[in-house]
């Protein structure tokens, strides 16, 4: 004989729809929790751009910023040529989104402070984009046309070099700190910044020249020229990418590296490399 089964009772009944509800509020929970997380991941580091430079507009400005000095007055052999534009391209393309990049040239500041030859934020690549909320390809193509392109033919210009009449490197630095690097915004959002100066590190002007054995930084550091000439760099990494000359390796010597390495710490920088670059 069978056994009868028996029928739920209202509190069995009861009991199931409570699991059934639970069930049903678990599985929307974690639904609308996936939505929320792929819309956050989406617009994650959205900001107001500039549409000329493609910086944010907002308080916080550049994730990053890096100036660059290029010092052309002298030629730059094919080596060298070579040597610094593989570097150069290699901050390029590891530029992330947001981070300024500016090209500047070594140039008297009597008159004017430097203007950048090139000033712009990475606008973001392909890969910064996420598939569903926007266009991989067009982002990367904006990226090449309007960001990597004109860094790249200004800097195929730039190293052509040239020759000038003075090397006022000193000031140049001085000017880039004041105009750029030591803004109160970068200053007030912690904003990394950086500094490379490609350069034989000759200074000369009508007042200064080291077109003759340099003396040490210590005795440099009493002068009236260097109270006019010296920038606050603190917070600020600088590099410098040694270009060494035939004529002049006579001149180019340790000492020579020390004093400039001298010049920074004292004005509150750091060395984050001193590169001699290949070729003389």
């Amino acid at each position: 004989m069978s056994q009868l089964r028996r029928r739920p009772s209202r509190k069995d009944r009861k009991n199931s729809q409570v699991r059934w509800a639970v069930g049903i509020f678990v599985v929307l929970a974690l639904v609308f929790g996936a939505i929320a997380h792929f819309y956050m991941t989406a617009t994650d580091n959205v900001r107001p751009i500039d549409p000329k430079t493609f910086c944010p507009m907002d308080a916080k400005g550049p994730n990053s910023v890096t100036a660059i000095l290029l010092d052309r007055t002298d030629m730059f052999n094919p080596t060298q040529q070579a040597a610094i534009r593989d570097r150069l391209n290699d901050i390029k393309d590891h530029t992330q989104r947001y981070d300024l990049l500016e090209i500047y040239t070594v140039e008297p500041t009597q008159k004017a402070l430097l203007k950048p030859e090139f000033s712009a934020c990475n606008p973001g690549r392909g890969e910064d984009v996420n598939a569903w909320t926007g266009n991989p390809r067009l982002v990367e193509e904006r990226w090449q046309s309007l960001f990597a392109d004109p860094l790249q033919h200004l800097l195929d210009i730039s190293l052509s070099g040239g020759e000038a009449e003075i090397s006022p490197i000193m000031e140049s630095i001085q000017s880039i700190a004041v105009t750029r690097l030591n803004t109160a915004e970068l200053e007030a959002q912690k904003t990394p910044r950086r500094l490379i100066v490609i350069s034989d590190l000759l200074q000369y002007t009508k007042v200064y020249s080291q077109y003759k054995p340099v003396g040490s930084f210590a005795d440099f550091r009493k002068t009236p020229y260097y109270q006019g000439v010296k920038a606050d760099l603190s917070g600020i990494g600088v590099e410098f990418w040694y270009v060494r000359r035939q004529k002049t390796l006579h001149l180019q010597t340790d000492k020579h590296q020390d004093f400039w390495r001298d010049y920074v710490t004292d004005q509150g920088g750091s060395i984050d490399k001193f590169w001699n670059v290949p070729g003389l």
